[in-house]
């Protein structure tokens, strides 16, 4: 009991010396927070975009009476779903969710296409808020049955 009776107990410097340290740490904390949030958000949409880009390829890869009717004919409207953009290489693009789903197709990229009715189709899906920004990408072969 001798030795409590000599404490003093704790200043008001000490106090808010404690004060002060536990705000800093407490709000560099608080700043961690809303980055994660906005990563999150960001990774989300990434992976909705891969999702998405992956299934425009395979349903092009997959449907072999349309492709055969445009690959055969000049004539776009084949998929009306898409509008075409400019003209040597096909260009369709539309909107799907939060994506502006860009699908090029070249027709004649080289002679082995022709031998082995391989042509390359290329997917981009850009950010509907931010048109400038490619979310995903992907690129196939779509190659017509016979």
């Amino acid at each position: 009991m001798e030795i409590l009776k000599g404490e003093k107990g704790v200043t008001l410097v000490e106090v808010l010396a404690s004060i002060t340290l536990l705000s800093i740490v407490l709000i560099t904390l608080m700043n961690i927070f809303p980055q994660m949030g906005m990563m999150n958000n960001y990774n989300k949409m990434k992976t909705q975009g891969i999702n998405t880009a992956k299934e425009v390829l395979l349903k092009w890869q997959n449907d072999n009476d349309r492709l055969k009717l445009f690959f055969d004919t000049p004539d776009v409207s084949v998929i009306p779903e898409f509008k075409q953009i400019t003209g040597n290489v096909y260009n369709f693009e539309y909107v799907n969710g939060d994506f502006i789903v860009r699908v090029d197709v070249n027709k004649n990229f080289s002679k082995k296409s022709d031998i082995y009715n391989a042509h390359l189709i290329v997917v981009k899906l850009y950010n509907i808020e931010k048109p400038d920004t490619v979310v995903s990408e992907t690129y196939g072969y779509v190659k017509i049955r016979r």
